[in-house]
């Protein structure tokens, strides 16, 4: 953005921004039941949990953002983020990486969630969205691929995910995604049942959330390549980086991860060697930040960037605008499509925290992307109370 338009949206907005402060930042806590237990290869859950991060100025306008974010840390340091500008955003990023040892590289960073708020400030003190601040806006709409068909105490596993596929389809969607992990033959019944329900044109993802180990995922891979997978989601631990090259090496079904590492760990061992297909960073531990490194990095390096988002809807209208900006991969007609992970699940408080409906449009099956102020959206503060099961008060 050029001086000339920076000073007409500040005079806009009526705000000094220049001159704006952080006087105060709030750690909410949220945790809701489900009604019905669901689950993946690692795990059964009966709740939903979140961090939402409040950061409150002395003009008068308040910034969300939904993330990980290390509150008593945080409290402890918190000369680093009171009495300073949110135009300062990508500095204090950097400065709340946990301190290193001298002469080592500092750590991840300790409040992704508090970045989201600061940049969804700086927006609203410009007037802008924040696509317009992180880069060119490539799109003003975004595709969504459905994250649900979690496993659930059917009688019969397989039917009762081919039921709930068919619902999905019949409800628009496109594009899906599905776990497996439970074993080889289990999951081969399931894939096959979930393909045979929704049809050859309906894309599907899997998911094991690092279930096997790389031999075993070599034998799987070859079993499930007849299903036409848009791609194979952690297959094996996060850190197996000789497990990925063997099967990158062994199937044919792309690969994909990184959803729990921050940035400089995906960049060095994912984007850099090209370890995966296609990588999944969230906002929950890299921050827009360093989402906005990511778009660039991975358009470089030739991988697909396809975030995992799977918390409240504040989140998603993050990732919305990450999205925005995010470049094509090729210069085709038709290039790789971006998309990003759309969780239809049972959540107590993802929606309720907004006042506006984050949803596909019927017709083209895409997500606008927020053009107000800021994230573009509303948080509700009672829906929040509602929800919270602990608060961590920051100031000066």
């Amino acid at each position: 953005m050029n001086t000339e338009t920076l000073t007409t949206s500040l005079e806009a907005s009526g705000v000094n921004a220049p001159r704006m402060r952080i006087t105060g930042v709030r750690v909410h806590t949220l945790t809701g039941e489900l009604k019905k237990r669901f689950g993946w290869s690692l795990n059964w859950t009966r709740t939903r949990t979140g961090k939402l991060v409040e950061v409150s100025t002395d003009a008068g306008l308040t910034g969300w953002g939904d993330g990980a974010c290390d509150a008593e840390w945080l409290a402890a340091n918190a000369h680093l983020v009171i009495g300073r500008s949110p135009f300062e955003v990508e500095a204090i990023y950097d400065e709340l990486r946990r301190p290193a040892e001298p002469q080592q590289r500092p750590g991840p960073p300790s409040a992704p969630g508090l970045d989201v708020a600061l940049w969804d400030l700086v927006g609203q003190a410009l007037g802008q969205p924040v696509s317009a601040l992180l880069g060119r806006r490539y799109r003003t709409s975004v595709r969504p691929y459905l994250t649900a068909l979690y496993r659930k105490d059917w009688p019969d596993l397989a039917g009762g995910l081919a039921e709930e596929a068919r619902s999905w389809v019949a409800a628009g969607f496109q594009a899906m995604k599905m776990k497996i992990g439970f074993s080889p033959d289990t999951d081969v019944e399931v894939v096959a049942a979930v393909r045979e329900a929704i049809g050859p044109r309906i894309g599907l993802g899997v998911d094991s959330n690092c279930a096997y180990d790389a031999g075993t995922a070599a034998r799987l891979g070859a079993r499930l390549e007849p299903f036409d997978l848009m791609w194979w989601e952690e297959p094996v631990l996060a850190d197996d980086l000789d497990g990925y090259r063997r099967l990158r090496e062994a199937i044919r079904i792309p690969l994909a991860g990184g959803e729990t590492a921050p940035v400089d760990w995906l960049i060095e061992n994912y984007v850099q060697p090209r370890l995966v297909d296609i990588l999944q960073p969230d906002l929950e531990s890299v921050g827009l930040t360093g989402a906005r490194l990511l778009n660039h990095l991975c358009w470089l390096n030739r991988i697909r960037l396809i975030p995992h988002n799977w918390s409240t809807a504040l989140r998603t209208v993050a990732t919305l605008h990450w999205m925005a900006c995010c470049p094509p991969l090729t210069p085709a007609l038709q290039p790789p499509e971006v998309m990003f992970e759309f969780d239809q699940t049972e959540h107590p408080f993802r929606d309720a925290i907004l006042e506006e409906r984050i949803a596909p449009d019927p017709a083209s099956g895409l997500i606008p992307v927020p053009t107000g102020p800021g994230l573009g959206v509303t948080v509700i503060p009672d829906a929040v109370a509602e929800f919270r099961t602990k608060l961590v008060e920051i100031s000066g």
